[in-house]
């Protein structure tokens, strides 16, 4: 017996012996990681870390082993570890905001770069991290105070410039991001400069003109961080949700926490009904942006439209706590509590009825919910008898439609709006004001029209206008009576309706539904709601109708 223990004894001493030491860990740790083996180098140092857990610069140095493949949660646990061990490392903090970064958790980046920045404030990586975090947060302001300095400093800097003048112009400082993109522009030709003079366009409003130099950015260089993201929301506002969906695909290709891409692409796969497709896109926007409202709302509504009312509640819940003022989340509880049978009491009914409002006042410049309806004189198509809106309202609700045949957003809506009036054409008139061409052939051509084969010239008077008006009429099928904008664009410009919107008026004439015709702006039903709350309150027969 005793010579067994005495064996075993000695066999445990040549495997003890035998034992790598921490050093020999870590030596070759580093060996595989010089070869390419990260795998094989995170176990190595997982070892050593095993036997030495107190050394900060192995578990940062790991931390950036699983950022290279891809692991960021794990490597944001190992640059925590290094920073509860050594807090003042700056360069830790900074990889630690990375690691934040490329895993699509904004905020905390932002926040680690600030950090960082506190300890080591003149590191212009940390700066420009930090200032490219606070633009993808919508934060422009703390950009521009941010970069100002640093301009001074680093006059020849173009990243400097270039994300100024983006955050300037975002901010309605066009003029002044107009000089960061002239100092751009002294280099020549080149996909930052486009970029930006596409910004200012979008900005401004001109979504076409927008589209044509964001277009011209991508031939220069297709890979320009956040380009075709742009580029997709120009092409929303112009009407042509296929080729952004595209454009916004091609932006999560190389940025998947990209906030704008996987929100509009979310919004556009929902309007299709989509939403195991949408879904996870809308839970990353939430992820990148918490306090984004639209992002909260669109999880919610794709919770909802999935039958999961339960998670959408608790979600809308959540919104409230942060947004106890907004009538949209109010909104969303009502609805949901009607769907989940909380109470069937009739006056819970009524309340829903009068809190129900469109999930946002899409229609943009121009006349709000609750204004009054301004005033315009149209034409009646094929006629030169004039009508003021006094006399198509006659004290009663009426619904003006403004648009034009080359408008993709409005041709898209018409069989919807259609379907609404073949229901509602004995309560509430519906009207169609045709106003100037969204693309004629003199404008730049919307790419959807392109497709489609829509060329029409602008119309040069009132004869050619009504002209359009009768073949958008007849194209597109509509029925309710149409009339015709003066070639001075009184109408349209009253109700900022270029290139196409459509607003409910009630009893009174002020506006209680508005909206752009856009896929992601227009929504039907809750026009129907709205259309159905008015007839619901015993207003009388419209006036006129037949007026083709």
């Amino acid at each position: 017996m005793y010579r067994l223990l005495a064996a075993g004894l000695l066999l445990a001493s040549s495997l003890f012996a035998q034992a790598p030491s921490p050093e020999e860990l870590l030596r070759h740790a580093a060996e595989l990681q010089q070869a390419g083996d990260l795998e094989g180098a995170v176990k190595g140092y997982r070892e050593f870390l095993g036997l030495q857990p107190n050394e900060a610069p192995v578990h940062s140095n790991l931390g950036v082993l699983l950022s290279h493949l891809g692991r960021y949660d794990e490597a944001v646990v190992e640059y925590q570890k290094a920073l509860d061990l050594d807090p003042q490392n700056a360069s830790i903090v900074r990889n630690l905001g990375l690691a934040y970064y490329k895993s699509g958790r904004i905020p905390d980046a932002a926040n680690a770069f600030s950090n960082a920045k506190t300890l080591a404030p003149d590191n212009l990586q940390t700066m420009l991290l930090l200032a490219d975090c606070d633009l993808r947060l919508g934060d422009n302001r703390a950009v521009i105070a941010l970069l100002t300095p640093l301009e001074q400093q680093n006059a020849d800097n173009a990243a400097i410039a270039y994300m100024l003048g983006i955050a300037m112009i975002r901010d309605g400082q066009v003029r002044e991001g107009q000089k960061r993109v002239d100092l751009i522009l002294r280099n020549g030709d080149s996909a930052e400069a486009r970029f930006l003079l596409g910004s200012q366009m979008f900005a401004s409003g001109d979504f076409p003109a927008a589209v044509k130099q964001f277009a011209g950015a991508i031939e220069l260089n297709p890979a320009l961080p956040g380009l075709e993201a742009f580029y997709g929301r120009a092409l929303l506002n112009t009407g042509d949700p296929d080729a952004a969906a595209e454009a916004f695909r091609k932006e999560l290709a190389s940025d998947r926490n990209h906030f704008e891409a996987n929100l509009y692409l979310s919004q556009i796969l929902g309007e299709r009904k989509q939403w195991s497709d949408a879904d996870p896109l809308a839970r990353r926007a939430v992820l990148v942006r918490p306090d984004s409202l639209e992002a909260q709302l669109e999880v919610a509504d794709i919770d909802v439209a999935e039958e999961k009312l339960k998670e959408a509640k608790l979600a809308l819940e959540a919104a409230e706590k942060t947004w106890p003022r907004s009538a949209t989340v109010h909104a969303r509880l009502a609805q949901i509590d009607e769907k989940l049978h909380l109470t069937q009491d009739a006056k819970r009914e009524e309340n829903l009825a009068r809190t129900l409002q469109p999930r946002k006042d899409a229609a943009g410049p121009g006349p709000k919910t609750g204004d009054s309806a301004p005033a315009f004189t149209a034409t009646r198509m094929e006629s030169a008898d004039q009508v003021t809106l006094a006399e198509l309202r006659k004290s009663n609700p009426v619904l003006l439609v403004f648009g034009s045949y080359t408008c993709p957003n409005f041709r898209s809506a018409s069989e919807a709006l259609g379907k609404l009036y073949a229901e509602y054409k004995d309560k509430i008139p519906f009207y169609l004001i045709y106003i100037r061409e969204a693309h004629s052939t003199t404008d730049w051509a919307s790419t959807k029209n392109q497709r489609e084969d829509v060329t029409l010239r602008p119309a040069s008077n009132m004869e050619q206008q009504q002209d359009h008006a009768t073949m958008c009429v007849r194209k597109l099928r509509i029925d309710f009576p149409t009339f015709v904008d003066g070639m001075n664009g009184a109408a349209e410009k009253a109700y900022a309706a270029w290139p196409s919107k459509a607003f409910l008026l009630d009893k009174r004439g002020r506006i209680v539904y508005a909206s752009g015709l856009s896929e992601q702006d227009f929504k039907p039903d809750e026009l129907e709601n709205q259309l159905r709350k008015l007839t619901a309150l015993g207003k009388e027969p419209p006036g006129p109708h037949g007026f083709h």
